[in-house]
Formats: structure tokens, sequence, C-alpha cells
């Protein structure tokens, strides 16, 4: 899945946080997306490098053509950051600290989750890196073209648009009672 629609299903998420949640849209935005940082900032560049690219960003396409990148240390960081186990052991020894703490998990998994059937192939998660296990998806949204991208990112867009208006009159148990 692309970034942009991660970064979007974390801001739903950031949206129907309570709203005592300090900057609750900016945090399940960036916790949303983060996982892909490290595919923005480290895989992309190498493997565009790799594929003779002018501008060093590789596209869907040069995963294919050079699959010597699943043996490369950036991709190994990527898959770090798409491990259930990693989240598991990042994020849920602060799950009780306070709500920001449970909207960054709960962001930071959305993520992983919407990418497990979105990745197959030899481009499967690993949910539980590092134990050697792929889980192989139904579809590999990392190839989409432009079209199709654009589309996720629409419908994104307008579910977003539908949880902020409806967050607007529907307010939490707790967010009730301090009106009161």
């Amino acid at each position: 899945m692309d970034t942009v629609t991660h970064a979007l299903l974390g801001l739903i998420l950031g949206e129907m946080a309570p709203k005592g949640i300090k900057h609750r849209r900016l945090i399940g935005l960036g916790f949303g997306m983060l996982p892909d940082i490290t595919n923005v900032l480290l895989v992309h560049p190498y493997l565009g490098w790799l594929a003779g690219r002018d501008i060093p960003f590789a596209l869907g396409i040069d995963f294919v053509n050079h699959p010597e990148i699943l043996d490369h240390w950036t991709y190994h960081v990527w898959l770090l950051s798409h491990s259930l186990l990693f989240w598991a052991i990042v994020f849920l020894p602060f799950w009780r600290k306070s709500g920001t703490a449970k909207l960054a998990a709960v962001a930071y998994l959305s993520h992983l989750l919407a990418d497990i059937p979105s990745h197959s192939g030899a481009y499967g998660l690993e949910p539980v890196y590092p134990i050697a296990y792929i889980f192989d998806g139904w579809f590999d949204a990392w190839l989409w073209g432009p079209i199709p991208i654009a589309t996720s990112i629409l419908i994104t867009a307008a579910v977003y648009v539908a949880v902020w208006k409806a967050r607007a009159t529907l307010l939490w148990p707790s967010e009730q009672t301090s009106l009161a």
C-alpha cells in the first residue's frame, strides 16, 4: 500500500481518537506512515541507484527487476519496521502510559495490518521478523500504477472527510461527561 494512504488511515484513527489527546490527528498521521519511512529513506534510494535511475528512487518494477534487494540490509530494516514482533516490543510496553501512546500504537499497527494483504510472493511480509515466516498476501499494491494509487488515496481521503464530519457531533463517553 502507498505511504499516503497509510498516512490517511492514521489520520482517520487520529480523528476518531478522544479529543483530549493533544495533536491526535498529527500523531495518527505520523505513526500511520512511520513504518514506511525506512522504505522511503533507505530502500527506494538504494534500489533506484541499483536500477540506474537518474533520480535515485525506485519504481515498483525495480523490485521485480532487481530481486537482489531482498538480501540487502536496507530491505531487512524495512522488514523489521513492518514486524508485529517489533511493534509488540516497542509499543506495547507503553500501552498503559497514556491515550497518546495507545493512539500511536494503534496507528502504527494499522499500517502493518493494511500491508499484510497487500504484499505477496517474495515481497510478502514477515510479520514476526526476524523469525523467517513470509505471509503471502493477495495482491501487490506497491506495484499499482498512478491511477489505482490515486483512487486509493481519494477514497481514503473521502472516508476521512466523512469521519471528520461525524466527529464534529459524535463524542466518546469520556468527552460527554467532561461537557456536563
